[in-house]
């Protein structure tokens, strides 16, 4: 593990030797004077680049301006530069087509008090922009956490979001699974009244079926007591003709 670490260090390390290798020292043109700068090529977007040099000033709470396509710091102290106030000017410019796209930054500095070492104040500047490679790879490692902090409040939102959604499904199962037991209960009870139902009705049925043996027998006896009385009308109706 340790090796792997070391190595992943060396080649981190190796990057950005190869990017203070990249340095070169040129002249840019800063109104009407030619002045010494330096500049780097990175394998960056140069919106990026822009990006990060804006708040890599910002960071030093330096204010800035456009001047003739540079972004300046006027006559500011920046002690990574110079002991006394400076100007310093940094140029971003996107260089082929497409896939293949680079940015060049160029960095020159200014002073207006010639008393300070110009030949340390130039290698300061060399430092400064061999240093922005370094500064870039923080800066884009910070938007990325800013970009996935955005990302986990979203995640966070959603799982939130989910539980809620959950919690309730579980509130109307609970509610639903009650409504069921409630149902059964009333069900058994009912089931109850059933039978006791179902016992009354055998025991009228039964009542019933004796009944109407009873009912043949009383028929019987209306239908003998009734012959009685047909027989005793004829017989007082035949005694009322013989008294006439």
């Amino acid at each position: 593990m340790v090796k792997k670490v070391f190595v992943a260090a060396f080649a981190v390390l190796m990057g950005m030797n190869l990017m203070a290798q990249s340095v070169q020292e040129t002249t840019a043109m800063v109104g009407s004077l030619t002045v010494p700068a330096y500049t780097m090529t990175l394998e960056k977007e140069a919106k990026t680049v822009q990006e990060a040099v804006a708040q890599r000033f910002k960071d030093a709470k330096l204010k800035t301006k456009n001047v003739d396509g540079y972004t300046a710091v006027l006559e500011q102290m920046m002690p990574e530069i110079a002991s006394v106030p400076v100007s310093v000017y940094v140029k971003i410019e996107e260089q082929g087509k497409r896939k293949n796209r680079t940015t060049l930054v160029t960095v020159c500095a200014l002073t207006t008090d010639l008393t300070i070492d110009q030949s340390l104040m130039r290698n300061n500047v060399r430092s400064y922009l061999e240093g922005l490679p370094t500064y870039m790879g923080k800066y884009e490692a910070s938007r990325n956490m800013q970009a996935e902090q955005k990302n986990l409040k979203q995640a966070e939102k959603a799982a939130a979001a989910a539980v809620s959604a959950l919690t309730d499904l579980e509130k109307d199962i609970a509610s639903d699974q009650k409504k069921i037991a409630d149902k059964r209960n009333e069900i058994a009870k009912l089931q109850g009244k059933i039978k006791d139902l179902e016992k009354d009705i055998k025991e009228l049925e039964a009542r019933i079926e004796k009944n109407t043996g009873k009912k043949s027998d009383a028929e019987k006896r209306v239908s003998d007591t009734q012959e009685s009385v047909n027989a005793k009308q004829g017989e007082v109706e035949r005694y009322r003709e013989l008294s006439k």
